[in-house]
């Protein structure tokens, strides 16, 4: 029994271990994938060419059709003779007629194998696509994350404000007592001790919207979330494109050649082979006006020699697709390294800030430790020193802040380009 519980007490160590993990953005990235219900359409996609290659491939089977004919026609061949002693019979003016026609194609020009093609190259445009929005996905996903690191060091930054406010009130509060401070210095510093409370509550409300933005995307559980790790920062600043839009592009040019070749196999001869069973009145001898069986077969050519141009002008208009979406994925990649650029700048710009964050705040801790210490000794007044305080928080928040937004940089720069 005690081996039992305490095999029970260390599953559930052991799971709540796991669920304080840390949740990385790589893991974000991949829950959200899995999550995501448009990656199911690529399930789809995959089921749908499955059926209509069964479809294409079912050209090169027998194909039996079932036919009936009754006409009544007002006049029909007659033989405009008499002979002595011969009878010659007279069509009936009704006729009838049922047949099974068995088609077998021989030779389809390549449209089988055309269609073929175009379906799976039609297969993998529309599973890029989803792909492209998955990228859209990743880059919110990415957003969030971010949000919620740089909330958190709001949080950090104010409760540590809270905590100096705290120790100082008590201080303040002594000299009240002995008399030899203003009870209103005391009612300064509740008051801020509010404010700063209720930028606390702002700053938490604000992470709890981002982890449940989070949680929505991922599918996972706010409790499962815990805390975020900070990724490390990208390093490659190339500008060597791999995105999925490029892709798209050179797929959709694949189908469009596809849907041309496909377009030449209806200029081509085809040939196939027929057979035809039938039952009525009359059969294949007209002059016999009794119901018989008859049944015939052979080849058949068909040839189109000329229509009007329709083939050339279909061709025509695939090549002016095809030259369209060749200038959209030129203007796509321009834009790219337009972005591109813009980032690389965004990145410099919070180096060169970081560099000067850590003397800010050192500096501030200077002024606000010597603010303190006046406050203490009552030749500073608690505005002066509340003052001193906040631009102490501020420039902590701002130097928290760049550091994210640098590695939030760096990572946006691989994802613009394709990361």
């Amino acid at each position: 029994m005690r081996s039992f519980l305490s095999l029970l007490l260390y599953l559930a160590c052991l799971q709540t271990a796991i669920a304080q993990q840390p949740l990385t953005l790589d893991s974000a990235w991949e829950a959200a994938r899995r999550h995501y219900p448009l990656l199911k359409q690529q399930e789809v996609t995959d089921q749908v060419t499955a059926l209509q290659l069964r479809n294409i491939r079912t050209s090169y089977l027998p194909q039996v059709e079932l036919n009936g004919k009754a006409t009544y026609q007002s006049e029909v061949v007659s033989i405009p003779i008499k002979l002595p002693n011969v009878n010659i019979p007279t069509l009936p003016k009704d006729q009838y007629n049922a047949t099974v026609d068995v088609k077998q194609t021989i030779y389809d020009g390549g449209a089988a194998a055309g269609q073929r093609d175009l379906q799976l190259a039609q297969q993998q445009a529309d599973k890029q696509k989803v792909e492209v929005e998955m990228y859209k996905l990743r880059q919110q996903v990415m957003q969030v994350f971010f949000n919620a690191l740089i909330w958190n060091e709001h949080i950090s930054a104010r409760k540590q404000m809270i905590e100096e406010v705290k120790q100082r009130m008590e201080r303040v509060q002594a000299g009240v007592d002995n008399g030899t401070v203003l009870a209103s210095q005391v009612d300064i510093l509740k008051a801020e001790l509010l404010k700063a409370g209720q930028q606390l509550e702002e700053a938490t409300n604000g992470k709890n919207t981002a982890i449940g933005l989070l949680a929505l995307l991922t599918g996972m559980d706010t409790r499962e979330i815990g805390e975020l790790q900070m990724p490390a920062a990208a390093t490659a600043l190339d500008q060597n494109i791999r995105r999925p839009e490029l892709e798209l592009y050179r797929m959709q040019t694949d189908v469009l050649r596809q849907q041309s070749k496909l377009t030449g196999t209806k200029s081509l001869p085809k040939i196939s082979a027929f057979a035809q069973g039938g039952y009525g009145r009359p059969g294949l001898n007209v002059l016999d006006n009794k119901f018989d069986f008859y049944y015939i077969g052979g080849l058949r050519l068909q040839w189109t020699l000329w229509n009007w141009r329709y083939t050339r002008t279909e061709r025509d208009i695939l090549r002016v697709q095809e030259q369209s979406l060749q200038s959209q994925s030129e203007t796509f990649t321009l834009q790219t390294r337009s972005q591109l650029i813009q980032q690389s700048g965004e990145i410099s710009t919070l180096a060169s800030a970081m560099e000067k964050d850590k003397d800010i705040v050192a500096l501030r801790t200077k002024v606000k430790d010597v603010s303190a210490a006046q406050v203490d000794n009552g030749v500073l007044t608690v505005h002066d020193y509340l003052s001193d305080l906040f631009a102490e928080t501020q420039a902590v928040i701002t130097q928290k802040t760049h550091e994210i937004q640098w590695v939030y940089a760096t990572i946006h720069y691989q994802v613009i380009k394709g990361y």
